[in-house]
């Protein structure tokens, strides 16, 4: 366990087996693109339903909040999980084998996005973060201390400590539990 800056880091083990099959499913979905991380891919540009940002692959499973129901935002299931539900199975099974006492009610999925640096204003707990691929760089950058999540699972919490993506090349995928 790492403290630094107010932020608690803790590596777990790693599964190879079990990151070697998710990456195998991820590989077969396309993760599709998405306009609405502003926060995270850069702002585009502002129309009347908000704010959008620069497409990048980016998708969310379990619940999401839906902007445009009447009554103002709400939570809902994603349409995600059962569009995909091979791939959302999976990461139920891999965050189970990661730490079954780890508490989220959403999944992100991001497909070789360099995220800018932020803070997840929606997250009310930690995060666990891990990458998988084949790529060189991407580690976490975390309060300007670069972490390697390569087939490394790590609690951080992402509200209040910023972060971003270093440059990478190759193949990269990120997967982010979290509650909302």
């Amino acid at each position: 366990m790492i403290l630094y800056n107010g932020c608690i880091y803790m590596c777990f083990e790693n599964k190879k087996e079990l990151y070697d099959e998710t990456l195998r499913i991820l590989k077969l979905k396309a993760i599709r693109h998405s306009t609405a991380r502003p926060n995270v891919s850069g702002l585009r540009k502002k129309n009347h339903h908000g704010r959008i940002g620069i497409p990048c692959r980016s998708q969310n499973f379990g619940m999401v909040y839906n902007r445009f129901k009447k009554g103002g935002v709400i939570f809902t299931e994603s349409a995600n999980n059962s569009k995909y539900p091979e791939l959302y199975e999976q990461l139920k099974i891999l965050i189970r084998e990661i730490d079954p006492n780890f508490k989220y009610n959403t999944i992100t999925v991001n497909h070789n996005f360099k995220c800018l640096p932020h803070y997840d204003q929606a997250n009310k707990s930690p995060s666990i973060i891990l990458t998988l691929g084949d790529f060189e760089g991407g580690r976490l950058i975390v309060e300007g201390c670069p972490i390697d999540i390569h087939w490394k699972p790590l609690i951080f919490n992402g509200s209040v400590c910023e972060h971003a993506t270093e440059e990478f090349t190759g193949c990269r995928y990120s997967i982010i539990y979290y509650n909302i």
